[in-house]
């Protein structure tokens, strides 16, 4: 077993005490009415179209994994919450573009905001030495998290070059 191959044993434990901590930040997300304005799907969406830039209304259904006609149905719903906006390109004006909006940004700055407060308030209570402690473990996983996402990119690129 190497270091890059954990026993499944030290994940499962691993993940076992971050799942209270996840909880606190889902009980705080409900207290302060974050999902008030989005259902999960809705959020789901908005999630998509933050990371992902503008999608077309078949790729975003794509990703959603939902038929077209359930996707416009969505999209509808969240365009008149004001969350997001369609767009048609100049290039291509049968196309329909779906974005993120200033206020569906907002959204998910204050879902982050709160998740982030929670943790903030987790960390704050550990001693000086368990924070530097915790600070590093955290850093190494920023640094392997950030590799992930390089190969991840990488594998798109060459299998986008094979299609």
């Amino acid at each position: 077993m190497t270091a890059v191959e954990p026993a499944n044993d030290i994940v499962d434990q691993v993940l076992d005490q971050l799942e209270p901590i996840i909880g606190r930040q889902r009980k705080a997300l409900v207290e302060q009415g974050c999902f008030r304005q989005v259902s999960s799907t809705h959020l789901h969406a908005l999630y998509l179209l933050a990371s992902h830039g503008p999608m077309t209304m078949s790729r975003l259904a794509d990703h959603l994994d939902v038929s077209l006609p359930n996707a416009t149905g969505l999209i509808e719903r969240m365009f008149e919450r004001g969350i997001v906006e369609r767009v048609r390109p100049e290039d291509d004006r049968r196309v329909v573009e779906v974005r993120i909006t200033a206020t569906g940004r907002d959204i998910l700055d204050r879902i982050d905001m709160v998740k982030r407060q929670q943790m903030a308030d987790v960390i704050s209570r550990l001693t000086p030495e368990q924070q530097q402690r915790a600070l590093r473990t955290f850093t190494e996983m920023r640094g392997i998290a950030d590799q992930l996402t390089r190969e991840e990119i990488q594998t798109k690129v060459v299998e986008g070059a094979v299609a």
